[in-house]
């Protein structure tokens, strides 16, 4: 059984053990981090220490020049908190003596291999070995409650171990650089990752596990191809065509010059990171400190932000469906948002609020970071909300663009027979109204595309 293996079959046992909780890492709102919290310090790692409480860990990385690179890190996500660059200190080098455990009468020392033992001086024996690191281990620290051991590697990696069972608590898989960008198969169910480490990875979006990594020979691109059976890959002569299920070359050579997905994406990313919802009702825009702003394309009104990332929002993509938004960062991490209607949190006084001509008020004309709480505690009371609608929107009556096109939205969700009727009705109407065209496109988004009284034009679909 090879060393990679033992160390992937370790980190599957761990998660089973641990449960299938909330991850309480994960950035307010979020409901997956494709792959496993990671560090990674960028160079041989020639010191580690961690913070008196053993929250906080300090890496230092010796660079050209005689310079040293420090990293502060954050144990319980594995995130960078600060990164300083400074002059190498007089005679400062490798440590290689051994690190007692506090409370108790072990002790780690790095051997002759590069492997970590963890010896009881009392028994005199070794009682574990923290196997695992691909590269030699340069550094060893442990947190002053002698819980938890961190080890560094000659590679860059650093892993936090748990003092008692000797079991890797974050591991060092997926993407160990920025994510560059995103892309979802046609089914919607596989998602391709491509980082600044030259890797592209494909992942389950429904578990967050990797399916396959590919190297990147030429340049951050790849792409799925029509069918999703495969990614295309540019290397410096030709495109190869990559199989999901075997990793194999299943196509011959392609010329290269034609514009990829990929590269329009390099293209755009000068403009910052922007997706589009498939409906059309809102973008997506990701901020270089990590924010993630979503945009009511009716108003041109901010709608909702969440947290993001704790770097550089590099790219956003919808899932086809429009229940989710998938955003990838600088903080080598790809995070899954739920963006429904539903998945929006109220406050304590909005859940209160039983007054639906005061809701359907904010809802209509208030600025769009009150407007959508509101939406979604309509949303809450189906019925109330569609008695609502029925009384403010009249067929034929006086217009309001954004207030007509939230409106419809609102009823979209509800997806009731009061609310597909009523969309119905608003959709027979001769004219070019926003609420006219909003319906026929809610009514062909819930699937109820029917014939008009006339016979000739159908509700919510095109022309025959």
């Amino acid at each position: 059984m090879s060393q990679r293996f033992q160390f992937a079959l370790t980190a599957v046992l761990l998660n089973c053990a641990l449960g299938s909780g909330a991850d309480p890492t994960l950035p307010d709102g979020a409901v997956l981090r494709l792959g496993d919290t990671r560090f990674r310090a960028g160079g041989a790692v020639s010191d580690l220490h961690f913070s008196a409480d053993g929250t906080e860990l300090t890496s230092r990385v010796a660079l050209d020049g005689d310079r040293t690179r420090t990293t502060l890190w954050e144990v319980a996500s594995g995130l960078p908190l600060a990164v300083t660059t400074e002059p190498r200190r007089p005679g400062a080098r490798m440590r290689w003596s051994a690190t007692s455990i506090p409370n108790s009468p072990r002790g780690i020392a790095i051997g002759d291999d590069g492997v970590p033992v963890v010896r009881d001086y009392t028994e005199e024996k070794d009682v574990a070995r923290l196997t695992g690191h691909f590269a030699r281990v340069s550094a060893v620290a442990v947190s002053p409650d002698g819980k938890r051991i961190a080890t560094a590697s000659a590679d860059g990696f650093i892993r936090v171990w748990d003092a008692a069972t000797f079991r890797p608590l974050h591991e060092t898989l997926g993407h160990t650089a920025a994510v560059r960008s995103l892309e979802l198969s046609p089914d919607g169910r596989t998602l391709l990752t491509v980082g600044a480490d030259r890797t592209a990875r494909v992942w389950d979006l429904a578990t967050g596990r990797e399916r396959r990594a590919f190297a990147l020979l030429a340049g951050p691109h790849a792409a799925f191809t029509p069918d999703g059976a495969a990614i295309r890959i540019p290397t410096a002569e030709r495109v190869l065509v990559r199989d999901l299920v075997t990793g194999l070359e299943i196509t011959s050579p392609a010329p290269r010059g034609e514009p990829s997905q990929a590269g329009v994406i390099e293209w755009l990313r000068g403009a910052g990171a922007v997706a589009a919802s498939p409906d059309g009702r809102t973008v997506a825009l990701g901020r270089r400190d990590g924010r993630i702003e979503l945009l009511e394309t009716a108003s041109l009104q901010v709608r909702r932000t969440l947290p993001g990332h704790a770097g550089a929002c590099l790219d956003l993509l919808f899932t086809p469906d429009g229940t989710r938004l998938v955003s990838a960062g600088a903080d080598h991490s790809v995070l899954v948002w739920p963006v429904r209607l539903r998945d929006v949190s109220l406050t304590a006084e909005l859940k209160r609020e039983t007054d639906a001509a005061a809701l359907w008020s904010r809802m209509a004309y208030a600025k769009g970071p009150e407007s959508y709480p509101a939406m979604a505690r309509l949303a809450a009371d189906p019925a109330g909300a569609a008695k609502m609608a029925r009384f403010c929107l009249k067929p034929g009556g006086v217009a309001n663009p954004v207030a007509d096109a939230r409106a419809v939205e609102l009823l979209e969700s509800l997806g009731t027979l009061e609310a597909r009727a009523l969309l119905r009705e608003l959709a027979e109407d001769e004219s070019d109204a926003v609420r006219v065209r909003e319906s026929r496109a809610a009514l062909t988004r819930l699937g109820d595309v029917r014939y008009s009284r006339d016979g000739v034009r159908n509700i919510g679909g095109t022309r025959p």
